[in-house]
């Protein structure tokens, strides 16, 4: 299990706890995304049915998957460039 944080607005940083199950889900999903794309397909292989963030999200339309910065923080970097401590 890991921890990310994300600061997607000045004063308000978000906290996920993101289990090993979500991190194959997330490139699994990135992986069916980069190959419809290459493919010219708008179809992804990987459904969000299927996907342990389906029930993640920050609104009733929007999945914590698709935030800003969290592709970053899966790849161990920053999100908004700043060193912030907990």
């Amino acid at each position: 299990m890991r921890k990310i944080k994300l600061f997607p607005f000045p004063h308000v940083e978000i906290r996920i706890s993101v289990s090993d199950e979500m991190e194959r889900d997330y490139w699994k999903c990135r992986e069916s995304i980069r190959r419809a794309v290459e493919a010219g397909d708008d179809q992804k292989t990987f459904k969000c049915e299927e996907c342990s963030w389906k029930n993640v999200k920050t609104s009733e339309c929007n999945g914590m998957c698709a935030m800003n910065g969290l592709d970053e923080q899966m790849r161990g970097g920053k999100s908004d460039g700043t060193n912030r401590e907990e």
